[in-house]
């Protein structure tokens, strides 16, 4: 009989709750216990929160207790987009013999903006023989991944554009407010400017494109503008009025020579109506790739987290990336 991998959960949000469910359906998955500070979901069974009778798998609030009663093989963070702020719970995970998957955009690549933090996260790994991966659809698959594949088919490579539109309108209620739905250009901005808004990963994906491809970029520039509602707009969660904040334009071009070598173009927001990804490889042979209605956010971040796990634990050790595994694909839930 093939042992199950050990698997718990940190993080019971809308990405927690669906990654619980997934995981349930994987029988070389084993779900054995799920890590949520909230005082309303702490010491129950995670069964009512799935809408299931009780599964017998008990939510709890003490990180480093379940670790050592568990002794999890991997565990799955889905709670923060800022790595300092899970950085403590990477660490003690690790201590614990634990390795880590999470959808913390910015441990999709950390080496440009937290290199100190990323040496002692890659360190602690090395030592207590545990991997770390961040992953998602954006980052870790559609802006930088997917691209980066695509370019294996090029003998030679001259630029790279990645657009991506997305009907906020269908998203969950955390990133409808992430992208700053009914507030006045004015709150916008305050907010913006406060790094409190927008999408987190971008300049992410970009340098992780340009560090792999070994593109010398002149510079970076990064650009973040609001979406104005053309007209009066409810979505599950916001009532926005014409004229406030309906999403987000966000962008990041590497230039050299003045000429932008790598584009990444994103909007999010309710005026987008038909949702889509394309990447744009300028090269020999030159590639367009569009994926119609775009790969949609919540269901595959979900999915992939779910999916790369026994490749994780093939990998090599350390603070890893997506280009440190073996190409993941769809984990199949029956074992045989």
């Amino acid at each position: 009989m093939v042992s199950k991998i050990r698997v718990i959960v940190i993080g019971l949000g809308q990405i927690g709750l669906d990654t619980c469910k997934l995981i349930l359906k994987k029988d070389s998955l084993q779900l054995l216990g799920v890590v949520d500070i909230d005082p309303k979901k702490a010491g129950k069974d995670l069964g009512e929160f799935l809408g299931k009778k009780k599964l017998g798998i008990k939510i709890y609030d003490d990180l480093r207790f379940i670790l050592k009663e568990f002794q999890p093989e991997v565990t799955i963070i889905t709670s923060k987009s800022k790595l300092k702020e899970i950085a403590n719970d990477i660490i003690l995970c690790i201590e614990n013999h634990s390795s880590v998957i999470s959808s913390c955009e910015e441990l999709f690549y950390p080496l440009a903006k937290h290199k100190k933090l990323f040496e002692e996260i890659d360190s602690k790994a090395k030592e207590n023989f545990t991997h770390v991966l961040g992953t998602g659809v954006n980052p870790g698959f559609v802006m930088d991944i997917l691209p980066l594949f695509l370019t294996s088919t090029c003998a030679e490579l001259k630029s790279l554009k990645i657009t991506r539109k997305v009907d906020l309108n269908k998203r969950r209620k955390a990133l409808q407010q992430k992208m700053g739905l009914g507030l006045t250009t004015k709150e916008f901005n305050k907010f913006a400017k406060e790094n409190e808004l927008g999408h987190v990963g971008l300049s992410e994906s970009a340098n992780f494109i340009s560090d792999f491809l070994k593109i010398k970029i002149d510079r970076w520039s990064e650009i973040i503008k609001p979406v104005l509602a053309s007209r009066n707009i409810k979505t599950k969660h916001y009532n926005i009025k014409k004229g406030n904040i309906a999403g987000i334009k966000q962008s990041i071009f590497g230039l050299k020579n003045n000429k932008k070598i790598i584009s990444l173009e994103l909007e999010i927001s309710c005026e987008v109506e038909n949702s889509y990804d394309e990447i744009i490889v300028e090269g020999i042979p030159p590639i367009n790739m569009r994926i119609e209605n775009g790969i949609f956010g919540d269901t595959a971040t979900t999915a992939i987290m779910v999916n790369v796990i026994p490749n994780l634990l093939h990998a090599r050790y350390g603070l890893i990336t997506m280009k440190d595994l073996s190409i993941p694909s769809f984990l199949s839930p029956i074992t045989k």
